[in-house]
């Protein structure tokens, strides 16, 4: 079986990190990041199986994210995520 690949994106760094704990501990691969710009850096370089995006962020917002997101990767499933 092969391991699920996750982005998460959120510029809370606790939750960030919390979350990607527990989703290692589950068994996925985790890599997490504070900012859409991160984001594109990242997915520009490695694919994803799923973003987990939150949508409000300083700086480039969760659907300014989305939109760069599905130009490098149109295929990810992305999941927003709202307060």
């Amino acid at each position: 079986m092969r391991v699920i690949r996750l982005l998460l994106v959120d510029d809370e760094s606790r939750y960030v990190e919390t979350l990607s704990k527990r989703l290692t501990a589950r068994g996925l691969y985790v890599e997490g990041v504070h900012s859409g710009k991160e984001a594109v850096a990242v997915l520009e370089n490695r694919p994803f199986d799923v973003v987990l995006l939150d949508v409000r962020m300083p700086g480039m917002d969760g659907i300014e994210t989305l939109r760069e997101i599905k130009k490098i990767q149109p295929l990810v499933q992305v999941v927003l995520l709202s307060g």
